[in-house]
Parts: C-alpha cells; structure tokens; sequence
C-alpha cells in the first residue's frame, strides 16, 4: 500500500487477512485527515467533519473502529452566513433563507432549490457508481445552473462561493453543477446530520493506522515500480535511514492523488498517462489561530461571503469557556488557477499575517488575542469537479491493470472523506481478487 491517506488506510484494513505493508512519505499517516494541538486542547488541522451514516453496513464500520458514533453529531446550527456583517444561523435551513438579505425572487428560487435537492436525494447514490444520474447537470458550471437554468440573481452565487470554494476546490463558476448540487445536498437536507470527533477526522484515520500489523512505515517514498515475474518490484527511498531499499509484492495500490501517480507509473503498465492530465487541482492552507479567543459564532462550520483570503472556519470549543484555550481554525482555499506557484513564493511568517489580518477586518480585536498560528496543507492539492470531468471519469479510466491498482478520493472526482472511503474499500476488493486469481494460476 503506498500512502496512508484515508484510502490507503481503508484498503489495508480491508485486506487485514493478508500480509500487508503500508508505505507513507510523511511523518506521520492519516493525509488530510491531521489533528493539532494546543495547550493539550485538540484541533482539526485538516478533514473536519464527515456526515453521520444513514446505512446501517457504514455505522457498522465505524463502530468496528471503536470509534464512538454516538456522540458524533454536531449540534445545530451546523452552518452559520456571515453575511454584510452579519449572522445567519442555521443558513440552509427554510426559516433562515427567509431572513437572507435578498431580493423575493431569490429567496424562492432557494426555497425551490432546496426542494428539488430534497427529491434528489431519494434517488441520487452515485457513490462507487460508474454511471451518473442527471448526468447534464455535469456539463454546465454551478454558476450557471443557478443563473440561467434557474434565473437566479448573482447574490445567490456569491452566497454559496465560499462552500464551493472551501469544499470543491473552485468557486461556482468552475465547478460542475451536479458536484456543487451534490455535496449541497446534504447542506439543505433536513434528513443528513453533520459529525464530528474532536480533533476532526484524524480520529478515523488514527483508529484504522492502529488496527494494522504491521504499523505503517512512515519517511517512506516509492520511486519506481517494475513488473516482476511473481508480482511487483518497488524501489523505495527511506528519508529517516538516508538509503533506498527493494521490495516485491503480489499487488500495489497506489492510494495517491493522481498528479503523483502519474509520475510513478511504468509507461507499459497499461495506463494512458495522458488521461491523468484530465485531473485539475487547486492548492490549499489551513490556519489555527491559537489563544484566549472570546470570538462567538453561531455554527459548527462558518461562512465568509466577499473573503478572498479564506472561506470559513471551526472554533474548537464551540463556544468559549470562561478563561480557556481556544482554536480558530480558518479554512483558505487558494484561488483557482496558478494559486500554488504563487503560494510557495510566499514565506509562511507572510502568509499567516495575511490571513489573521483577513480574520481581523471581519472581526476587528481577535488578531490581540491570538497567541500562535499553525500553518498547515501549505500548497497541498485538492480535486476540482469542473464541468464535464465526473461524465469523463466514471467508467473511462481503469482501475486495476498489471497488478497495480489505484485508490484515492480523486477517483471519484469529490473531494469528500466519504469519496476517500468508498475508493479504499474498492480497491481492497479489488487486491482481493487478483490475489485470489494469483493463487489459482489464472
């Protein structure tokens, strides 16, 4: 297994009953899934929350990592519009899209987009599915659904470009409507409930890094990989012991993002590398401002309209307690395009003044009370659904060839823990059954 996000985690814990090695290049496993700490109060440092599972197979599988689901459910409001200098608590819900400074026609055009994602909800269940429904939702961007599919004003876009920018990479006008519309979904549902372990999903990661044997072997960079007669050979680089090392395998499964493994992929392992070129990203930072911040907001999860410099942020604890440590963990997603390049010729000391100087014009005295800043995911990559990818992707790009088998959210084309999940277990299957072919002589 080479990676130890949440899909490769996923996939070696499904292929427990086999002799499993997972490699990771990073300090530590888990991806995005991090979790920070300060003054012994735990943060997300990445992946915050994931939604509380309506399938009784996917409670299971949580309650099988001892993870403790019942006291997972972010309390209301979940999500609160920090709008013209103002809050807008629970702003997906009916009651509060009423008080939403906009026109009427706005306000019911919301309204009858909240219904017809509630009607969509019962039939969409595209996840691990090579087919899309709606599929000509995929073809136009959100922005465009919204403005001439459904004769929106522009304030509703500008609404939703901070979730749009923070959750799929991009802002309404480069996203597909069908990803926007989807991960909106479950923002308007009065049926889907947000969740959350402190610390984020790092727990999840932690619970699945812990159930292996043996642990994974972190400082660990593959650089090449060969076809050999009994499975696999892998050249890997060891950063802690300053030496590279060879290994075999009967398969691999490369639970990277596929700007990686195009790179890491043998030209004759069957794969047209082009097709990876098909992948569009945007970059990424997640800030924790730390100290004795008095700052209340009214949401789990809280949106900035009109902010360039970050999109919305999670206060650990939610609300302040007396004297206490808190955590202010904003969200700044990159804006799309060359935003990476330019990010890296920043100096981090830079990038952190800027951001607390953002969070300070919409809430003038939290930057006195900040103590530290974290900087985290500086320049990391994030998946964007523009139009006509989802339509490209399912079906279009195989998933298994010359024992080598690809894993990772970005397969699914949204950038979601769950998308991360599903992507594991199907490669995991997938091992299975090779491994199985293997042993039989097929």
């Amino acid at each position: 297994m080479v990676g130890a996000g949440l899909s490769g985690l996923t996939s070696a814990y499904h292929l427990r009953e086999h002799r499993v090695l997972v490699l990771e290049a990073g300090k530590v496993p888990g991806g995005v899934c991090r979790q920070g700490s300060f003054r012994g109060l735990a943060y997300p440092a990445g992946s915050a929350y994931f939604y509380y599972p309506g399938d009784p197979s996917w409670e299971a599988w949580y309650r099988d990592l001892g993870l403790p689901l019942a006291d997972s459910a972010v309390a209301k409001p979940v999500s609160a519009l920090f709008y013209g200098g103002r809050w807008y608590p629970d702003c997906f819900s009916k009651p509060c899209i009423q008080t939403l400074p906009l026109p009427r026609r706005a306000i019911n055009g919301l309204e009858n987009l909240a219904e017809n994602l509630a009607a969509w909800e019962e039939v969409w269940d595209p996840m691990g599915s090579d087919s899309l429904p709606n599929p000509e939702l995929d073809r136009m961007s959100l922005a465009h659904f919204l403005e001439h599919e459904q004769q929106l004003p522009p304030q509703v876009t500008s609404i939703l470009a901070p979730y749009c920018r923070s959750c799929l990479g991009a802002g309404p006008e480069t996203v597909s409507a069908w990803a926007g519309l989807f991960f909106l979904m479950s923002e308007f549902s009065a049926n889907s409930r947000t969740a959350a372990f402190p610390g984020g999903n790092a727990m999840i990661a932690q619970a699945l890094a812990q159930s292996l044997s043996p642990p994974v072997r972190c400082g660990q960079t593959l650089v090449r990989l060969e076809p050999a007669p009994q499975g696999v050979d892998l050249l890997v680089w060891d950063s802690p012991e300053n030496r590279g090392y060879r290994l075999q395998a009967g398969a691999v499964i490369l639970a990277l993002g596929k700007f990686a493994a195009r790179h890491i992929l043998p030209a004759h392992a069957g794969w047209e590398l082009e097709v990876f070129s098909r992948f569009r990203y945007s970059s990424y930072v997640v800030a924790a401002l730390c100290g004795h911040i008095s700052l209340e907001s009214p949401g789990y999860e809280n949106w900035i309209v009109g902010d360039e410099n970050f999109s919305d942020f999670i206060m650990s604890p939610r609300t302040p307690r007396g004297d206490e440590a808190r955590v202010m963990t904003v969200f700044a997603p990159q804006p799309y395009g060359q935003s990476r390049e330019a990010l890296l010729r920043m100096q981090p000391e830079e990038k952190a003044k800027e951001l607390l100087t953002a969070v300070e014009r919409h809430f003038p005295g939290t930057a006195r009370e900040v103590e530290e800043i974290h900087l985290y995911r500086f320049g990391h990559a994030q998946i964007v659904p523009y139009p006509g990818f989802l339509t490209t992707l399912k079906g279009n790009i195989a998933q298994a060839q010359e024992r080598v088998i690809l894993a990772n959210s970005d397969l699914e084309g949204l950038p979601c823990i769950e998308a991360a999940i599903v992507q594991g277990q199907k490669a995991a299957q997938r091992a299975r059954t090779l491994l199985a072919e293997n042993r039989a002589g097929v």
